[in-house]
């Protein structure tokens, strides 16, 4: 009997790894104290991964269990979102001389099952075509796009550090953000597939990694994302994983992963979903306003306000520290104020008399 209990504990044991099979990507159940589930996750969670969820819970990882693939998660509450009140009015309209991002595909053999003919092809999989459909959706929007279609294969650990080079090039053209293109391994298609404004469409995860200097400027990058989508196409942004990994995201301050879909669902869905995700990049770095021309028009009345506000407060500056030493050289106020006035009369050519005449 005993042998028999330690057989079924083996079994038991090994049953997770059988069932993603050789070769398949591995992914984890993560659960909350309760046990209830929360997401899956392609890859292995690790103790201090934060997880925000598409109704913006906020959870930490707590516990791995890798002999069962699951990661219990403690409940944070709700996560505070990013101000993006500026949406309503295009507020954040800038004039830009350059508006430019940054592609590239770590993972180059990702690629959609059902369009593809298998979840890997190398050397370029349908993940390139799902980037170069972001890439020209973002052009129309008025944006520069470097993208780089280098290859970094194979599909192991040593993908980023291979895609690095990669990253780097991109960052020294000088781009507002880099976004490294991707698709999930969840099995589910059902967990991705999402149907918006009659468009059949993937759902889109956003990945921040933990372990760089850039990590609270990106998480609040992804947050801001997240904040827009969630405004403009409720149901595009999946969620956000913060992992313990770098993801090359020390590169740059607005650096996020983007995983289009899973392998299981169409490419024609994720391609759709980059479409729609190009307008939320848009609106997140540059505010309503598509083309160079239109951010000038749109940013003027501001550039002006923000001029003379510099021009006020450096003012403001100089004539306290005068009122100072004229108080300090003259030993009473009125005299003080008497000396005071005639040095702003002076910096002024004249205004305040000119003003007392009239």
């Amino acid at each position: 009997m005993k042998k028999a209990l330690i057989a079924l504990a083996l079994l038991l044991m090994l049953l997770p790894a059988a069932a993603w099979g050789e070769g398949e990507p591995a992914y984890y159940h993560i659960v909350d104290e309760t046990g209830a589930y929360i997401t899956h996750y392609t890859g292995t969670p690790e103790t201090g991964d934060e997880y925000i969820a598409h109704d913006n819970r906020h959870y930490v990882i707590t516990r791995v269990e890798e002999s069962v693939h699951t990661a219990w998660a403690q409940d944070k509450g709700v996560y505070k979102m990013p101000d993006i009140r500026w949406l309503q009015d295009d507020s954040r309209a800038v004039a830009a001389m350059k508006r430019a991002v940054a592609l590239y595909c770590t993972h180059s053999d990702e690629s959609y099952e059902p369009s593809d003919g298998d979840s890997s092809v190398t050397p370029r999989g349908g993940i390139y075509d799902v980037a170069e459909k972001l890439k020209g959706s973002l052009e129309a929007q008025g944006i520069t796009v470097y993208y780089n279609n280098a290859t970094h294969l194979p599909h192991d650990s040593a993908a980023y550090r291979r895609s690095r080079a990669t990253a780097e090039g991109l960052v020294k053209k000088g781009v507002d953000a880099v976004f490294d293109v991707h698709r999930d391994g969840i099995p589910d298609p059902d967990q991705y597939n999402i149907t918006i404004n009659g468009e059949k469409a993937s759902m889109v995860r956003l990945l921040v990694g933990r372990s760089n200097q850039n990590s609270a400027s990106n998480r609040e990058f992804a947050a801001e994302i997240k904040a827009v989508a969630d405004k403009m196409y409720p149901e595009l942004v999946r969620d956000i994983y913060i992992g313990k990994g770098s993801y090359n995201q020390d590169l740059s301050p607005h650096a996020v992963l983007l995983e289009f879909g899973t392998h299981t669902v169409t490419k024609e869905r994720a391609e759709q979903a980059a479409e729609y995700m190009a307008s939320v990049i848009q609106k997140t770095l540059y505010g309503g306003v598509t083309g160079a021309a239109g951010g000038e028009d749109r940013s003027a009345g501001r550039s002006g306000r923000g001029a003379w506000t510099g021009v006020a407060s450096v003012l403001g500056v100089v004539i306290v520290g005068a009122a100072v030493f004229a108080l300090a050289s003259t030993g009473g106020m009125r005299p003080a104020l008497e000396k005071l006035k005639g040095g702003v009369n002076e910096m002024t050519g004249g205004l305040l008399n000119r003003k007392n005449k009239k």
